[in-house]
């Protein structure tokens, strides 16, 4: 393709959209970007724990790519592609000088987070939640580019993809709905780059539903996702070109997202970061005590929650009987290493301050009379785990703490989330689409979660955001070298 003359479609605008369309309009290269709501940022702008990248001057530790890979291959649980796996390490320190010096976005701060051998995973030491940070300035960095050249971009918002249309053999162009009108309105491009991401809130119509077709025993969880995050590309790929759809029963189950005591049944949630666990929080059951490593796997920490937590008989905060629900304590020690986390979790009421009497009325509220909680018991509870704090041998398997919990701390109800897909359509290294015959589309690309491969059966904390950048980076360069 001829850059100048060329036309690029990218559907999605969370971050693999807008890295994507960023890269392209910088080198004069011209995008229509397709949006389905009404603003840009997609779920990446929810992302609170971080990006992952190795080696960089952040870290100050051994970290290597050949750790990172072997961490990520690991938790994958040997689904994961191997191709992928290389590209998503070996750049994961170009996306951070990406972000850092180009773009100058803080990135200063280094936490480690379950599966993690080394703290790798880099958010800012500021205010700003890192995945708003990111994509906060990816969107003014566009819109500067566009204002001086308003050729370059168009930003079709309130438009659902609805078909992709393709001839001689490869794809040139999408029909969209504007939610405005009934009508389907054509665009034709010389290249598609889906990023429509994942499909863990598509339970809303479920004759269509990918989450009831491969995952039914899913549907009782609640979301962390958009409601937008409905698999429109996936199954508009797999109808009109015969896209490959691979590990669709891959879904990952957050372990933490945060009950709201005044909307307890609400299936919509905030998530508890699992920066929360990596700076010291600890998970305890219902009965005040703890049950897993908190910084193991994601997938391993959500079993021991469905195996220690679920709610068995009604309660006086009207937690739903059948559901999991855990409780995370962190230290008020601990609080400066993620104080802007903890401030805004405590102003929507997620998170509260106090002590072991503030933590054992909770306690009491949801287990029934029967159930014996005294201040002793959890006091016990607590001060076991400073002892394991101070001689970091912990039976459950914990290697790295935070601070033993202090007199006055913070804690919340949690409960396992509907996450991330990690299964979706099947891509080969440079993202590029692959049909059911195992054949490359010409001119189609997915990235980000609408993509499989790169994670396998569970995805580590960090990495999808970095999954964004760097197959938006690849996709981009690949488009301007044709």
């Amino acid at each position: 393709m001829n850059s100048s003359s060329s036309h690029t479609i990218v559907v999605g605008s969370g971050l693999a959209g807008l890295t994507t369309t960023l890269q392209l309009i910088s080198q004069n290269h011209k995008v229509t970007l397709i949006e389905k709501t009404a603003k840009l940022g997609g779920n990446s702008i929810k992302a609170s724990s971080g990006i992952n990248g190795v080696p960089t001057i952040y870290q100050k530790n051994e970290d290597s790519v050949e750790a990172f890979k072997q961490d990520t291959l690991k938790s994958g649980k040997g689904l994961c592609n191997t191709g992928l796996v290389n590209e998503l390490t070996s750049r994961s320190r170009d996306a951070i000088e990406w972000l850092t010096q180009d773009l100058k976005i803080d990135l200063s701060s280094v936490t480690q987070l379950g599966g993690h051998s080394f703290a790798r995973t880099h958010k800012g030491a500021g205010k700003l939640p890192p995945g708003f940070a990111i994509v906060s300035a990816l969107i003014k960095r566009i819109e500067e580019i566009q204002a001086n050249n308003p050729e370059i971009l168009t930003i079709l918002m309130n438009s659902r993809l609805v078909k992709i249309l393709s001839g001689d053999g490869k794809v040139n162009g999408v029909q969209y709905q504007d939610e405005s009108s009934t009508d389907l309105r054509t665009e034709f491009g010389d290249g598609i780059v889906l990023a429509t991401g994942g499909f863990s809130a598509d339970t809303q119509n479920l004759e269509s539903s990918l989450l009831k077709q491969y995952r039914p025993d899913l549907l009782k969880f609640p979301s962390s996702n958009g409601e937008q995050t409905t698999g429109d590309g996936q199954k508009v790929a797999l109808r009109d070109i015969d896209a490959h759809l691979i590990q669709m029963d891959q879904i990952q189950v957050h372990p933490t997202g945060f009950i709201k005591l005044d909307n307890v049944g609400s299936q919509w949630k905030f998530l508890c970061g699992e920066l929360m666990r990596g700076i010291g929080g600890i998970l305890l059951s219902p009965n005040g005590k703890r049950f897993v490593n908190e910084l193991t796997t994601r997938d391993i920490v959500t079993d021991a929650v469905i195996q220690n937590c679920q709610i068995k008989q009604e309660n006086e905060l009207g937690l739903p009987v059948g559901t999991y629900v855990s409780v995370l304590v962190v230290s008020g020690d601990d609080y400066s290493k993620a104080a802007n986390h903890i401030d805004f979790y405590a102003s929507q009421g997620l998170l509260q301050k106090g002590g072991v009497g503030d933590l054992l009325k909770l306690l009491q509220k949801i287990n029934s009379e029967n159930v014996k909680q005294t201040t002793a018991n959890l006091k016990q509870t607590l001060d076991e785990y400073g002892n394991v704090v101070r001689t970091k041998d912990d039976h459950l398997g914990r290697t790295v703490f935070g601070s033993a919990i202090s007199s006055e701390f913070y804690f919340g109800l949690t409960t396992p989330v509907l996450h991330f897909a990690m299964g979706g359509i099947e891509v080969d290294s440079s993202a590029h689409v692959i049909n059911s015959q195992g054949q490359v589309i010409p001119n189609l690309y997915a990235v980000g979660e609408v993509s499989a491969g790169v994670h396998g059966a569970n995805r580590l904390g960090g990495s999808s955001l970095l999954e964004c950048v760097v197959f938006g980076k690849i996709v981009s360069q690949d488009i301007l070298n044709k």
